[in-house]
């Protein structure tokens, strides 16, 4: 559909920095750039202001945002209650094959030479494989586009990085080993202690970069 077209290039425009926080982004140039009406690109743009990527203001514009201290931290404290519950979930319903799935994402995580942004995405396949593995496609997607705004606004290489990297490291293998056992408690308690790691560092790295 020419909205969903509409909605994944315009997020990408915007993650990818092709606007600055001043500039008024124009509906007239995204259509035509897009080859389509505007009736799509408004309504994209419309979900990207529920999401929180730009602010539309009548008769001024459409403008990126990026949101306050307060919004990062619900956001986190969002996405830390929703991924403790798919991690207990997976626990119960994780099949041989994602375990063996998660075995190989760590064992390539432990290439000491990885660039972060690598790490990064292999983070992200990790946690994707076990929300995946708790069959609850609705708390997944619904999380899935908090985790995708808290990744476009935070700068996280230095999360993926020296002894940060080998605590995260850590973790995971608990995390997966705790799985393996279908141990629910466990994994729970683990993957809460994770995030909140996470959280933590996430929002005193975005104070820093907003003050």
């Amino acid at each position: 559909m020419k909205e969903e077209q509409a909605y994944k290039n315009i997020k990408n425009m915007i993650v990818q920095g092709r606007f600055t926080m001043q500039e008024s982004i124009s509906i007239n140039e995204l259509a035509a750039q897009m080859n389509m009406s505007r009736t799509p690109v408004h309504k994209a743009l419309a979900q990207l202001e529920r999401e929180g990527y730009i602010t539309i203001t009548p008769q001024v514009g459409v403008f990126v945002r990026r949101p306050d201290q307060k919004e990062i931290f619900d956001r986190l404290q969002l996405c830390l209650a929703i991924d403790v519950f798919l991690a207990e979930q997976a626990a119960r319903s994780v099949s041989e094959f994602q375990l063996e799935e998660l075995k190989e994402v760590l064992e390539r995580m432990e290439n000491p030479s990885l660039a972060a942004d690598k790490y990064e995405a292999l983070n992200v396949q990790f946690h994707t494989v076990i929300c995946k593995a708790a069959n609850n496609d609705f708390a997944f997607r619904s999380n899935k586009i908090n985790w995708d705004y808290l990744n476009y606004v935070n700068i996280s290489e230095e999360l993926f990085q020296g002894g940060n990297r080998e605590q995260s490291q850590a973790e995971h293998r608990m995390i997966y080993y705790a799985l393996k056992d279908r141990d629910t408690k466990l994994t729970e308690l683990l993957v809460r202690k994770h995030l909140m790691r996470v959280a933590q560092f996430i929002t005193e790295k975005y104070k820093q970069v907003n003050v």
